[in-house]
């Protein structure tokens, strides 16, 4: 039989050979990065700690300190709001959910200005609703998301001074209202979609939205716990363009609805005090970096607990800085987190990284992608 030489072909050759020859590099040690880390920990007093930095093509570096373990779960606290937002992003791609429709078309209990609402609005904190991130409706165990967001519905109206659309104000009650539009616009329980078409498909066990406590009300904001390895599946998916575990569950191009900035030009009504102007948000996530107001190359989601995920697009990488502290922790941590992660591109711009893990869509991927 003759060998085929395609161009596709060709193009699985290269990039066969190409990753050869990274494959052969030994990992980085990520030194000063872990030595950053290991300082954190030792100044909050934390038992442990867990660091997992990957790109599309594989691991680079996990390591767990103290008492963490592979099998350590943590509440995340707002690391939810982008392990929600990946859901709601998932179900805007599928055409489930119309990101600019009103909430009343899924949820007509939401009348008058409430109900003009849309789920781009909840998910970046520009709906109306805000500084609310504490509210005990969304923390109560005893009720479920349907009974929460009625109760919205009906006897919550918005703050005073605030308009549909008129401001940025973080908080928690408007992902609350879209994460119930995704169980009536789906037919299903917010977890159990979840876990269907997320979890199951990327290999994760540890995510659910129990961190306080047994509940169907799901803390759609700020809820949820994780795992490390398991959180880094996640963000994979996203630093691969919507495929990872060999499923596309992402079409090409979706992710980058995160990197729209949606606080871009109005009021900023209500923020954590430690975010620094200018407060730039997309889709359940924050914007930092370079690369201007449409394109920015980072974002990431800061829990309280100071657990935070975070994705590269720019260079593709993706990462967990994992601790599970109290009190203004998040905060504390922002500055060694800040330097990890300039350490973290310097190792990376060498080019001479391995992995500790290889993956193997991204070959898949590439092609797809021509």
């Amino acid at each position: 039989m003759t060998a085929s030489f395609a161009p596709q072909n060709l193009l699985l050759l290269a990039a066969t050979l190409s990753s050869a020859s990274a494959w052969a590099q030994a990992p980085c040690p990520f030194a000063a990065t872990q030595q950053r880390f290991t300082q954190l920990l030792q100044a909050q007093n934390l038992p442990g700690g867990a660091l997992l930095i990957g790109d599309r093509q594989g691991i680079l570096l996990e390591r767990y300190y103290g008492t963490y373990t592979a099998q350590t779960v943590v509440p995340i606290a707002s690391g939810s709001k982008l392990v929600s937002g990946v859901r709601i992003l998932q179900l805007i791609d599928q055409g489930v959910i119309d990101a600019t429709a009103p909430v009343s078309s899924v949820l007509p209990q939401f009348t008058g200005e409430k109900g003009t609402m849309n789920v781009r609005q909840m998910f970046s904190h520009t709906a109306g609703y805000g500084d609310d991130s504490g509210d005990p409706l969304v923390f109560d165990r005893t009720i479920t998301l349907a009974q929460a967001a009625d109760e919205i519905a009906c006897c919550r109206p918005l703050p005073t001074g605030y308009t549909v659309g008129g401001q940025f104000s973080y908080g928690g009650v408007s992902m609350h209202i879209a994460g119930r539009m995704a169980e009536v616009a789906t037919g299903s329980d917010w977890q159990a979609g979840w876990q269907a078409q997320l979890g199951a498909p990327l290999g994760i066990t540890s995510i659910d939205w129990q961190a306080f406590g047994p509940t169907t009300n799901y803390s759609i904001a700020g809820g949820a716990r994780s795992s490390l390895r398991d959180a880094g599946r996640l963000l994979h998916l996203l630093a691969n363009d919507g495929r990872s575990n060999n499923r596309r569950l992402l079409s090409l191009g979706a992710a980058d609805v995160l990197l729209v900035d949606r606080a871009a030009g109005l009021p900023v009504a209500s923020a954590p005090p430690n975010v620094s102007a200018p407060v730039r948000y997309g889709l359940g996530a924050w914007i930092d970096g370079l690369g201007g107001p449409d394109r920015p190359r980072f974002v990431h989601s800061l829990g309280a607990f100071g657990f935070m995920p975070w994705v590269d697009f720019e260079r593709r990488v993706f990462g967990v800085f994992m601790i599970r502290g109290f009190g203004a922790i998040n905060s504390a941590a922002i500055p060694a987190y800040r330097e990890m992660l300039a350490a973290i591109d310097a190792e990376l711009a060498t080019g001479t990284c391995g992995w500790e893990q290889r993956f193997d869509e991204v070959f898949v991927d590439d092609l797809e992608a021509r």
